[in-house]
């Protein structure tokens, strides 16, 4: 424990700045390697999304803070398989855009439709979603991307709309990532 020192790890603004951790350090340069995952109902106090998982990155330490910058989140497995079930059809969408603030990232949705489809409407689904989140996340800022799918703004749009061409009882976007 000789020359080692307790830092406390801080999350970005967009979840209000909040405590989530500490780490032992030897030195301040060390912490720029650390990576943490914190359980999203942990952030807001939100028990409801107890199935989503947070992942920050160490951005900068200063003032025995390591403060953290959002890498991405992601659903765990057992809500996923939860999902879907025997004669739903799963429609899987892996989508690469770029915010209005010049932020690339990719959403990687899971839509599940309440009885199995033909494959030509299924892939209609896939393209009419990709189209929709595509269309909306271009105007948004990156902070509002992430925020309006923690709190499911994105997907309830997405879902009302899609449901048009074919009913859809589930959608979610099951994971995201910043390159």
């Amino acid at each position: 424990m000789k020359g080692k020192e307790w830092y406390t790890i801080v999350a970005p603004k967009m979840f209000k700045g909040k405590v989530i951790g500490e780490a032992l350090v030897t030195e301040p340069s060390e912490a720029m390697n650390r990576s943490i995952i914190v359980n999203f109902s942990f952030l807001d106090a939100h028990p409801s999304k107890y199935y989503i998982k947070i992942k920050f990155k160490a951005d900068k330490v200063e003032d025995g803070k390591i403060k953290m910058k959002y890498v991405g989140h992601e659903c765990q497995r057992d809500y996923i398989s939860q999902m879907v079930r025997k004669r739903a059809v799963r429609i899987d969408n892996r989508i690469i855009v770029e915010t209005k603030d010049k932020r690339k990232i990719i959403i990687k949705t899971i839509g599940i439709s309440l009885r199995k489809t033909k494959t030509s409407v299924k892939s209609e689904l896939g393209k009419s979603i990709s189209a929709l989140i595509m269309k909306r996340v271009k105007d948004m800022k990156f902070e509002d991307v992430v925020k309006s799918i923690l709190f499911d703004e994105l997907q309830k749009t997405t879902r009302k709309e899609v449901s048009k061409l074919y009913p859809i009882v589930r959608f979610e976007v099951r994971k995201l990532e910043v390159l």
